[in-house]
């Protein structure tokens, strides 16, 4: 019996500003433990159903800008001045599910990539760049980014296959208890998972949580 590599699994979603500060945490765990932690992303589908809806306007751009200023207090992250931009200008539609289908597509597509990179990259063209995740040009863009066929991508994200394993992550991601994100579980066994970090918590925390669980 092949033994078990213990594994880093994070819970996000794409429209969550705290996995925006966050990622870079996860980021930095990975490539500081990579000889001994295997990782991998879900996404954890914040805003589905009947929650879906429309954001816009100066009022909300002014609402975000204050809200996320405690992020950017505890953090350091920074948010784009085009995502602000965009929200007070704009209509913006907010979906986790296309993000959803976007990171299943990236694991039909490049299975030997680490989830991370496009899990960042989406991140940062909403968060910073001001651009729209339910749009099949963000993704385009993305795709090219990573070095991947901007085409092959977006027809991959049209697949029942990719929407059905996108529905799987929003399942697996409440079985494992993360009815809010970001989340960050430690896989020690194959039916045993630590929670290490709920919400946003520091490199250096997080860190002293690992080493107990696995050095």
């Amino acid at each position: 019996m092949t033994e078990f590599r213990p594994k880093l699994v994070y819970v996000y979603d794409a429209l969550c500003p705290w996995c925006y500060a966050f990622t870079p945490v996860v980021q930095a765990l990975v490539q500081e433990y990579q000889d001994r932690l295997d990782h991998e992303v879900l996404s954890g589908g914040m805003v589905r159903g009947d929650q879906v809806r429309e954001i816009g306007g100066d009022e909300e751009a002014a609402r975000l800008r204050e809200s996320y200023q405690s992020i950017q207090s505890l953090t350091g992250a920074r948010f784009g001045e085009a995502f602000f931009e965009g929200v007070a200008q704009r209509r913006r539609r907010l979906d986790s599910e296309p993000p959803a289908i976007a990171l299943a597509a990236f694991r039909m597509l490049a299975p030997e990539r680490s989830e991370l990179e496009l899990a960042h990259a989406i991140l940062r063209g909403n968060f910073w760049e001001g651009g729209d995740p339910t749009s099949e040009e963000f993704y385009r863009e993305i795709a090219a980014r990573l070095g991947l066929d901007p085409d092959a991508f977006v027809d991959t994200m049209r697949t029942q296959e990719a929407k059905d394993r996108a529905i799987y992550d929003f399942a697996l991601a409440r079985q494992l208890g993360a009815d809010a994100f970001p989340r960050l579980y430690l896989q020690t066994a194959e039916d045993y998972l630590h929670l290490i970090s709920r919400g946003y918590s520091a490199f250096d925390q997080v860190q002293k949580i690992v080493q107990k669980i696995v050095l």
